[in-house]
């Protein structure tokens, strides 16, 4: 961002974190003027959002992986999806947004992948159809132990969310599973939403929250398509 600001570069990243959600815009409007942000805090990824809306005692963990990625809301490797990267990844953009200095190695991450299954290479197996097919067949070994958590959580009347936290003050930044309450936003999640709180000066007792459908190949288009248009413009106001 100060290089950017430095040479008069101009770029936009706001797809880069909930396709064509207005998540960064909102985080610059609340910087620009005067608002102080303490805490943001959601789930950003749309492929688990829609896992854990659909996964039920009825249906397996690893089933409704699959049907995520029948539906496109995957990463090209799952496994970025389950390890955490992908969300730790955006948890970083949003991070160094409001002044942190992260890198994805500072978020503390609490991965989904069954042991041995992240640096596991498939011999043989040729094409992204054929991988998932293989990723999600591992990830039966998981299926009783996640669905033990689902059984905890609605004990509790709580639902499952792949939640991330960051606290400004602190500098820390979190991603996990986490038995959500119905007091939490994240607890009426839909299938293919993601949603971020912002916790700010302004909205420290009732918090923003921008939530919205994040996931598709659709979606991500929009948003950079939007990104696009903003550079455009930007542009050719600097010619005029």
């Amino acid at each position: 961002i100060e290089l950017q600001k430095e040479n008069s570069v101009y770029w936009q990243y706001e797809s880069s974190v909930g396709a064509a959600l207005p998540i960064i815009t909102t985080l610059k409007d609340l910087a620009d003027t005067g608002d102080n942000i303490l805490a943001l805090r959601g789930s950003v990824s749309g492929a688990l959002a829609y896992v854990f809306s659909e996964f039920s005692e009825e249906m397996p963990f690893s089933e409704a992986l699959g049907r995520a990625v029948e539906k496109g809301y995957t990463e090209n490797d799952l496994r970025e999806d389950l390890s955490g990267l992908d969300t730790a990844r955006k948890v970083v953009v949003l991070a160094r947004q409001i002044g942190l200095d992260v890198d994805v190695k500072d978020v503390e991450v609490e991965s989904l992948l069954p042991e041995g299954l992240a640096d596991k290479v498939y011999e043989g197996v040729e094409g992204k159809t054929a991988l998932d097919a293989a990723l999600i067949e591992d990830v039966k070994a998981i299926d009783e132990a996640m669905l033990k958590r689902y059984q905890e959580a609605k004990a509790n009347d709580a639902n499952l969310r792949y939640k991330f936290t960051i606290d400004r003050e602190s500098g820390k930044c979190s991603v996990s599973l986490q038995a959500v309450s119905k007091k939490d936003p994240l607890f009426r999640l839909k299938k293919n939403e993601n949603l971020v709180e912002f916790v700010t000066t302004r909205y420290e007792e009732s918090p923003m929250i921008i939530k919205g459908a994040a996931a598709g190949p659709e979606l991500a288009a929009t948003g950079i398509f939007a990104d696009l248009l903003r550079v455009t413009r930007a542009f050719s106001s600097l010619q005029s």
